[in-house]
């Protein structure tokens, strides 16, 4: 089975609340951490999957508007496409394109011969985003149980 839905990628045991004043590249790394603790790839190989991310936000920021970034790159480190998510009541400058604050971080990581399913996964997450009510409730969530029901729920319609 391919994962195209974010419900399938996400990784609960990675949810995290996000440091206050976190700049990106710490944000980014909290959520490396987070899958490397979830055992997704050993936690030696954190800081090349750090310097993956970043070097993809040096191209253009992934904070997509409505309050949520989606940094991600391709790595050798994963075998499937994982994903992580981190909140932040505060908000987080991320650069976003809207130029608000981000609340809600994805840090997608997929293997380099995914690159169909992480353009299908991304294209399908954007529908998500565009849905009514759907980033209004994804700023509520604060457990990693939550977020996967609203993922659901929202890919479900």
């Amino acid at each position: 089975m391919t994962a195209t839905r974010m419900s399938q990628v996400i990784v609960a045991k990675a949810f995290t609340v996000l440091p206050n004043e976190a700049d990106k590249r710490q944000v980014i790394s909290t959520l490396v951490q987070s899958l490397a603790t979830a055992k997704k790839f050993t936690a030696d190989k954190a800081g090349e999957i750090v310097e993956g991310a970043m070097a993809r936000e040096a191209i253009g920021s992934t904070g997509i508007g409505h309050g949520i970034a989606i940094p991600h790159c391709r790595t050798p480190h994963v075998k499937e496409i994982v994903c992580s998510y981190g909140s932040s009541t505060p908000g987080i400058d991320f650069d976003s394109l809207d130029g608000e604050a981000v609340h809600s971080v994805f840090l997608l990581l997929t293997p380099p011969d995914m690159k169909e399913q992480h353009l299908t996964l991304m294209k399908s997450f954007a529908s998500q985003i565009r849905k009514e009510h759907f980033c209004e409730f994804l700023h509520q969530v604060t457990a990693a149980q939550p977020l996967v029901d609203l993922l659901n729920e929202f890919e479900a319609r």
